[in-house]
């Protein structure tokens, strides 16, 4: 197998001639070339590849045909790396038995192939050598994306910086200087899983990818697992932008949660940061997550608080209108969370932040920061830190002020993600019922802070209905009936949190 390092730069059809202007100024005298390419990407009726993580392709390239299987997220490198196996055919069709491709297709699908989609781009190639010893293939990509069955395509105009010779970092850093001559921003969308989104039809919603175990080894480096934590949460933080832009509720909730897990491993391994790193991750970290807040409340009004007030109340006036402006307020709050996600800062934050983890999760180098221990050391303190944290914010439960409970439920949300990302160090059946006490305990306070945040919002929405609107009213049921429903949850949050408090953590067994 070949690892595969590359960055995929999605930029607008008008500014690739400004692009690879660019690309062709960074090696004076370097030599292109341009050439048609066109893949026929094949799977099985019940799509048993895609599911396996695998893309079989077979590529028309000069009179000649090269097939492909491609493997999802090799060695959990992140974005950029992924398994491939290449052999040369004799025509036009799949071949189950080529010698390094076929091997890695599941003997089961090797009799019901067939094409899916095709890919047809030019595609303009430029080797260039952006600092010593580093060498990029940079390809410029123009076309489309068709159904096999001939239905509407979709255009192509993305930039390939593929990593021939030296460090993963400096693509990042060749992205970055590419955007100062045109918009850029990372695609972590591989052609062929847009290719699947089209053959199901245009109006297949984006996928939403949740939160994936973190592969850490009780040896690793605490820089390291820093590292595979970061590419971890930003892998699934861009990975739902689509689902996001589509105005998917799940996107923007699963990717706060991607933020909220990074922070969360920054703020546990602050000490192996220096003070200047630690102060831009926090300070771009918070302001992702500010940006999302909105439309991520106004989501749990519409489609928790509301429906479930409706279902527990008899029928009255003033609902529709209330729906309506929710509705109306949801959507000027997505097309915020667009102008930020299509933003030249969001672009370049996510290539500093990626490009931070590629060179080991430092951009300076600080002789006083000592050496940490391995991670399977720091991970007992860290998690010893978050507890007491949860323990010490919940004394006095029953007298404890709304604030008072927010902030208990921010440190019980931190022990969570701090429990998710160093789980897999620990014995499974161990961690399983602490985690599901916890788990409890966090959904007894965040549907608590919901109701707290729904008190606070009511100026706004009545700003948005006409006085004496029966919607006000609506509105001020859905608010009571939910109080209600928190008092009478009361016994349970406190046994949950009695619980958790009384438990034996797993990390001291």
């Amino acid at each position: 197998m070949s690892a595969e390092i590359e960055l995929k730069l999605a930029a607008r059809p008008a500014d690739l001639p400004a692009l690879k202007r660019a690309l062709a100024a960074i090696t004076p005298g370097a030599v292109s070339s341009e050439e048609r390419l066109i893949s026929t990407y094949y799977d099985t009726p019940d799509l048993a590849l895609r599911r396996q993580g695998l893309t079989l392709r077979v590529r028309e390239q000069g009179g000649r045909f090269i097939q492909t299987v491609k493997a999802e997220d090799a060695a959990g490198a992140g974005i950029m790396s992924r398994g491939e196996w290449e052999d040369a055919l004799a025509e036009n069709q799949p071949d189950p038995n080529a010698a390094q491709s076929g091997r890695h297709l599941p003997r089961s699908t090797v009799g019901d192939l067939r094409p899916l989609f095709v890919t047809d781009v030019t595609r303009t190639a430029i080797d260039i050598e952006p600092v010593a010893r580093t060498r990029v293939e940079a390809a410029i990509d123009e076309g489309e994306i068709r159904p096999a069955n001939g239905a509407a395509s979709e255009p192509i105009s993305e930039i390939e910086l593929e990593l021939r010779v030296g460090e993963p970092a400096a693509l990042y850093d060749l992205a970055l200087q590419l955007s100062g001559a045109a918009p850029v921003r990372p695609e972590t969308r591989p052609k062929a899983e847009r290719g699947y989104r089209l053959a199901a039809g245009e109006s297949a919603t984006p996928a939403v990818f949740h939160a994936e175990p973190v592969g850490l080894d009780p040896g690793m480096a605490a820089a390291a697992a820093l590292q595979a934590i970061g590419r971890n949460c930003l892998v699934q933080l861009m990975r739902n932008e689509p689902a996001v832009l589509a105005a998917e509720p799940e996107g923007v909730h699963q990717m706060r949660v991607a933020l909220r897990r990074f922070r969360s491993a920054v703020s546990s391994l602050k000490n192996i940061l220096a003070p200047d790193d630690r102060c831009w991750l926090q300070e771009e970290l918070g302001w992702l997550a500010r940006a999302f807040g909105a439309a991520r409340n106004l989501d749990v009004f519409a489609t928790e608080l509301l429906p479930s007030a409706r279902a527990g109340l008899a029928d009255r006036p003033g609902w529709e209108e209330l729906g309506t402006a929710l509705d109306r307020l949801r959507t000027c709050a997505y097309d915020r969370v667009r102008e930020v996600i299509l933003s030249d800062r969001y672009t370049t934050a996510m290539l500093r932040l990626l490009r931070w983890l590629e060179a080991g999760g430092r951009t300076s180098r600080d002789a006083s920061i000592p050496a940490a221990p391995p991670v399977a050391e720091l991970a007992p303190h860290i998690l010893d830190r978050r507890l007491r944290k949860v323990r010490r914010r919940s004394k006095g439960f029953s007298g404890l002020s709304q604030p008072q409970r927010h902030k208990l439920r921010i440190a019980t949300k931190k022990l969570r993600y701090t429990v998710e990302v160093f789980g897999n160090l620990y014995d499974h059946q161990a961690l399983s019922p602490f985690a599901r006490t916890l788990r409890r305990l966090q959904d007894d306070l965040g549907y608590a802070n919901d109701v707290r945040v729904a008190h606070e919002f009511v100026p706004e929405l009545f700003a948005h209905v006409k006085p004496g609107s029966p919607a006000i009213r609506a509105w001020i049921d859905v608010l009571e009936w939910h109080d209600q429903i928190l008092a009478g949850r009361e016994r349970k949050l406190r046994k949950h949190l009695r619980r958790l408090n009384d438990s034996s953590p797993f990390w001291q067994v």
